[in-house]
Parts: structure tokens; C-alpha cells; sequence
């Protein structure tokens, strides 16, 4: 009877956690994208240029990958087919312009750094427009799909700082659905989703609870950060989610999957490698334990698994960045995208009033210097800013709950993905990097709520915790004091 019972509960349990993951998909599915598409109204008005945010680097230079690496258009209706067509001379582009009025076409003439116009209407319409344009005017380049945005080089450009996989992402999605806001954010409404659905996973095999997993996943759902950052095509949305996945199988004990994880983070954004530095970590610290070795073992094994990764990464990316490679040269793909790219995440990129507002590492969690993703046309910002009085002080409460690690091993791992993330952060900061963006943090929230339900849960469930993380802290402040006495009065 009791084993009956047993069964019965543990199926309970398994079916209760399945219904909690379709109910986090559905509501967080509904929760970015409607916040994705509030913003669509105010784009078409705008062409766009309501926004300032990173998306429209990547978005851009998407398309360019799409059209001029693949050969392949933005998938629009014949209806409503739009280009942006360039010129060599303003008043060429004045003068298609009102071609274009002729033709009855929606066309907007404003551009100011570049030579262009972008127009709208059927197909058919547009097409000899361009080729009047062709015959008549100095017409070096054609864009099919959304406007561009006014910038000198768009035409051109391939975001060649970043690694190229998100950028093929968005690409396929213009591809298959249309070069349209909605469609470019798909991607990471799905990764978002996906983010949400693993941060209750993670917690569910930390605490075996499922009201804790759900409240920690619908609190990082709700972190103004995450809705913001899920709803825009940016790259860091992409690579928190893949991070949070590393930790899961981490704590699976998968660390081959953990470590491709992290690698593939990597081939959305360079941060993304940072997920592998709790892993480094973990894997030295076996080895050594494993060799029964001192500290140069620990810190060999270090060196040999963070080559071992690097050298994984950097296979993995040539192969991921071959079609970019066939299009602009290996030399100047490795001079440009790796060896620059390293320059550039390493240096200080825009100072002064018309750069974008950069943060550092330590701003994220006291909310100063947030970035604007929207500028709405009352004037307000929609801002990369997280809940940072909770972010802060769950930083504080994770050290503080450090000696936890001697006896729990999973919250040792969980809090290392957060501390070892961070690290990071500050280490390219302390390395040339101190034009960061608030942005950047949203990596580090699933690892803030998972660390910050996981202690919740601990000190609430077993109150020997306190006395535990108590007891460590005397004893250590007590050895503290007798190595100041021994120096100081010896």
C-alpha cells in the first residue's frame, strides 16, 4: 500500500512539473511577445528609428549576410514590397525621389548620412524604380526589406565585432516569415521562453520544489530586464539562455554538454564564453582533487582546460563563420573578426555626449547608468534595468552563503556560474572594456534568481544553514585574527 502511495505521488509530482512548463511557456510567450510587439505602431511611423538600441546593428547587418552572402531576398509581400536604394550623389537621390512620387510609392527622402531613399508600395512599381534609377541616376546599391537605418557603410555591413550565429538566425526568419519587427524577434521571444522554462528547471533539481521553481522563474520573468532584453533581437539574450542551460547540465553532472553549451554561447557573442568559467573551475578542481595535487595542480589544470576551450572555440567559430570568410577574405575575417574583435571588447569604444550610455559591471546592480533599448514619443526610455536592489542584495546573501558549498556541492556549482560570470565581466572591465552596457547583465538574471530561491529555500527548509554559514564565519574571522596577532605582536 505504501509503495502504491509512493507511485502515485512521485506521478503526481512529475505530471504537476510538466503542467508548471506549459503554463511558464505560455505565459511568458504571451509576456514577450506582447511587449515585442508594443512597440511595432510606433517603428511604422517611425521607420524604425524610435529605436536606438543595439537591434539595428544586428537586424542590418542580418539582412546584409541574408542578400549579399547567401543571394537570398527578405521574404515581403508583392503588395508591399519595400527597398532602400543608395546613391552616390544627394541630388541623384533627390531626384529619385520624385520619380518615386510618380509612381505613386511611399517614399521617405530624410535620410542625412547617406546618399538613399526608402520606398514602399507593389512590387512591380518598385522594380522600375529601380530601374529608372539605374538608367537615369547614380544608384550604387538596393536593399529589399525594411529601411535601413541612416547610416554610412549599411549597406555594407556585417557586425563583423560579433560571432555570426545569431545574425543567421535572424537572417532565416526574414527569410521564411518577412523582413518585419515582429518576425526579427522571434528568435529570441523562443530563447526567452526557453530561458524562463530553464530557470525553473534549475530550481526544481536544486530545491524538489515546484512552488519555489515557479515563483523564482516568474520573478526573473518579471525583471524589467528580462521582458525588455527577450522582446528586442540582441544578441545577450541569446547567450543568458544558453547559460543558464550549461548550469542545468552542469548540475546533471553533463559537462561535456555544458561545455559545448558555452562554446556555442560563444558563436552568438564572445560573452557567452564566460558560461565556461565556472567549468574550467569545476573540471581543475576534480583533476586536482583526482591527483591528490597542491595548488600548481589546480592552477595547471586550469590552463590546460581553458586552452582546451579556446581552442574548441575558435574551430567552432571558423566553421560557423565560413560563408563570411568566403565573402570578405580569411585575412581580413581573422584580422577583423578575431583579432579585432578582441581589440575592440577590450577598449573603450564611444566617449562623449553622443555615445550611447555605457555602465560598469558594478552599475548593474545599483541601477545607475541604465541603457535606453525605446525612446517612446512622449520621451520616456524603456531601459535595460534590472531589479537591482533584489540583484544586489542576492549578490550579497551568495557570498555571504559561500561556506554552504562545503556541504551542499549543487549551490557550490549554482553560485560559481554567478560569481564566475560576473568575473568575468569585471575582468574585461579591469582589461581596457569600460564601455559596457546594462544590457550586458541580463546573463548574469537567471543566475541571480536561481542563486537567490535556492538560499530562500535552504535557510527557510533547514535552519542547521544558518548555524552552518554562522560557525564558518567565526571560525574564519578567529584564524583571521590569530594571523594578525601572530604578525603584528610576534
Amino acid at each position: 500500500m505504501k509503495l502504491v502511495a509512493k507511485r502515485a505521488l512521485s506521478s503526481l509530482h512529475k505530471h504537476s512539473a510538466v503542467l508548471t512548463i506549459v503554463v511558464l511557456a505560455i505565459v511568458s510567450t504571451a509576456t514577450l511577445t506582447y511587449q515585442a510587439w508594443s512597440y511595432v505602431s510606433i517603428e511604422l511611423e517611425r521607420g524604425g528609428r524610435g529605436y536606438v538600441t543595439d537591434e539595428v546593428w544586428y537586424v542590418s547587418s542580418a539582412r546584409v549576410i541574408l542578400l549579399k552572402i547567401f543571394g537570398v531576398e527578405p521574404r515581403q509581400s508583392p503588395e508591399d514590397y519595400g527597398a532602400t536604394l543608395i546613391f552616390q550623389k544627394r541630388e541623384d537621390s533627390l531626384g529619385a525621389c520624385t520619380v518615386a512620387q510618380s509612381l505613386r510609392l511611399f517614399v521617405k527622402c530624410d535620410y542625412r548620412e547617406i546618399d538613399a531613399i526608402y520606398v514602399r508600395g507593389e512590387r512591380s512599381r518598385v522594380l522600375e524604380l529601380i530601374s529608372i534609377a539605374r538608367s537615369n541616376y547614380s544608384l550604387v546599391d538596393v536593399i529589399p526589406g525594411w529601411e535601413v537605418p541612416d547610416h554610412k557603410g549599411i549597406n555594407n555591413y556585417i557586425n563583423w565585432e560579433h560571432p555570426p550565429l545569431a545574425k543567421y538566425i535572424v537572417a532565416l526568419s526574414m527569410m521564411l516569415l518577412g523582413d518585419h519587427p515582429p518576425y526579427w524577434r522571434i528568435p529570441i521571444i523562443a530563447f526567452g521562453c526557453l530561458g524562463v522554462v530553464l530557470v525553473y528547471l534549475v530550481l526544481l533539481k536544486l530545491t524538489r520544489s515546484v512552488i519555489m521553481s515557479l515563483l523564482g522563474a516568474l520573478l526573473f520573468l518579471a525583471d524589467n530586464i528580462t521582458r525588455a532584453v527577450y522582446s528586442i533581437a540582441i544578441l545577450d539574450g541569446f547567450v543568458a539562455t544558453l547559460t543558464t542551460l550549461a548550469l542545468y547540465y552542469t548540475l546533471r553532472g553533463e559537462c561535456f554538454r555544458a561545455i559545448i553549451t558555452s562554446v556555442i554561447a560563444g558563436l552568438f557573442k564572445y560573452t557567452g564564453l564566460f558560461a565556461s568559467i565556472p567549468l574550467i573551475v569545476l573540471l581543475a578542481r576534480r583533476e586536482a582533487r583526482s591527483a591528490r595535487g597542491g595548488l600548481g595542480d589546480f592552477v595547471y589544470y586550469l590552463v590546460y582546460y581553458g586552452v582546451l576551450i579556446v581552442a574548441l572555440y575558435i574551430s567552432v567559430l571558423v566553421v560557423a563563420s565560413t560563408p563570411i570568410m568566403y565573402y570578405m577574405g580569411v585575412s581580413s575575417w581573422f584580422k577583423h573578426s578575431l583579432l579585432g574583435s578582441v581589440s575592440w571588447h577590450l577598449t573603450v569604444k564611444c566617449v562623449g555626449a553622443n555615445c550611447p550610455i555605457s555602465s560598469s559591471p558594478w552599475d548593474w546592480l545599483l541601477g545607475y547608468n541604465s541603457f535606453p533599448l525605446f525612446i517612446y514619443p512622449d520621451g520616456r526610455a524603456l531601459k535595460a534595468e534590472a531589479f537591482y536592489p533584489l540583484w544586489f542584495a542576492t549578490l550579497v546573501l551568495t557570498l555571504v552563503s559561500l561556506p554552504l558549498a562545503y556541504s551542499r556541492r549543487d549551490y557550490g556549482k549554482t553560485a560559481l556560474y554567478l560569481l564566475g560570470v560576473y568575473a568575468g565581466y569585471i575582468a574585461i572591465w579591469v582589461l581596457g572594456a569600460r564601455t559596457q552596457y546594462s544590457f550586458y547583465a541580463i546573463q548574469l538574471a537567471p543566475l541571480i534568481y536561481v542563486n537567490l530561491f535556492y538560499l530562500i529555500h535552504t535557510y527557510t527548509k533547514d535552519s542547521s544553514a544558518v548555524q552552518q554559514v554562522l560557525s564558518s564565519w567565526k571560525s574564519s574571522m578567529n584564524n583571521l585574527v590569530k594571523i594578525l596577532e601572530t604578525l603584528i605582536l610576534q
